[in-house]
């Protein structure tokens, strides 16, 4: 069970979110669900990598079906560049099952569907966030275990 203060900071607003995807009006209904929330939106993987080179991003969430580089490409090139250190939450609006099984089988975190729903947004992000507070609580305890703290 959660204390109360691991439920606020799992919705911890502060935390870089990167939204990849190629339609202008999947923003804007990201950044109404998102309102307050530390979010750069972007159009393309190749954009997405270059932003990840410059912040520092624990939350990538990827449309899968995008022209030159699809989420899938995406997916594959974070996980070998940044491991675990980025969640990735892939979101479609397909059908085709194969497209989320390869991106699930490809090391995405979770996924979401189109139309993308305020609370189910919420739940997903909540659980990452309190993946990565525990990692760091965890990496914490670690580096303090070393010191001999």
């Amino acid at each position: 069970m959660k204390t109360e203060t691991e439920q606020i900071k799992a919705r911890d607003p502060r935390i870089p979110i990167l939204f990849v995807d190629d339609d202008p009006i999947a923003h804007r209904i990201l950044r109404h669900h998102l309102k307050g929330w530390q979010l750069t939106c972007v159009f393309s993987g190749k954009e997405a990598l270059k932003a990840l080179e410059k912040e520092n991003y624990v939350i990538v969430l990827t449309d899968l079906i995008m022209p030159e580089m699809d989420g899938i490409e995406l997916l594959h090139e974070l996980k070998r560049k940044y491991g675990n250190r980025v969640q990735v939450i892939v979101v479609t609006a397909s059908d085709q099952l194969e497209y989320l099984t390869k991106a699930l089988d490809g090391g995405a975190n979770d996924y979401l569907l189109k139309p993308l729903k305020r609370d189910e947004l919420e739940v997903v992000l909540e659980h990452a966030l309190s993946k990565i507070n525990r990692w760091n609580r965890a990496m914490k305890e670690l580096v303090a275990r070393k010191k001999g703290v």
